[in-house]
């Protein structure tokens, strides 16, 4: 397999997708869990709160385990951090089903390449839950 060295770090400005915009402390937060996130395996999931990370998943077959993994442990770890945590991945949301979960477990805003078949869902359930979505156009899918 040949991949290049990912040594893009997140420093343009980002295309919100979502009615709801983000504030500066969620813009600031989105992009460090945007950059943590490509140090990460492949279907990373990070959870940030306040430039702090409290929540990794990744390695997983899908995004949706990876969203649990990352959700359990900060439920675990940091229960008093992931409401209002804003969350990371470094691909894609194929399905609504992975977004929903970090929804119900409290985030707030997520940050993702975008560029699937079904983005015009995944941003309506975003939309319909009131969260903030951006999109990158970079992808840190890390094997």
């Amino acid at each position: 397999m040949l991949q290049d060295s990912n040594n893009i770090l997140l420093n343009k400005k980002l295309r919100i997708v979502t009615r709801k915009k983000p504030s500066l402390k969620q813009l600031s937060s989105l992009k460090f869990s945007f950059n943590v996130c490509k140090f990460v395996k492949s279907n990373a999931i990070v959870l940030v709160n306040n430039k702090s990370t409290i929540g990794i998943g990744s390695g997983q077959p899908s995004r949706l385990g990876s969203c649990k993994i990352a959700s359990s442990k900060a439920l675990e770890f940091s229960p008093e951090k992931i409401i209002n945590s804003v969350a990371a991945s470094d691909a894609f949301f194929p399905f609504a089903d992975g977004i929903e979960q970090l929804i119900e477990v409290g985030v707030k805003a997520i940050i993702q390449p975008g560029g699937s078949i079904n983005d015009t869902k995944v941003i309506e359930a975003a939309n319909s839950a009131g969260v903030v979505m951006a999109f990158t156009g970079i992808r840190h899918f890390k094997h």
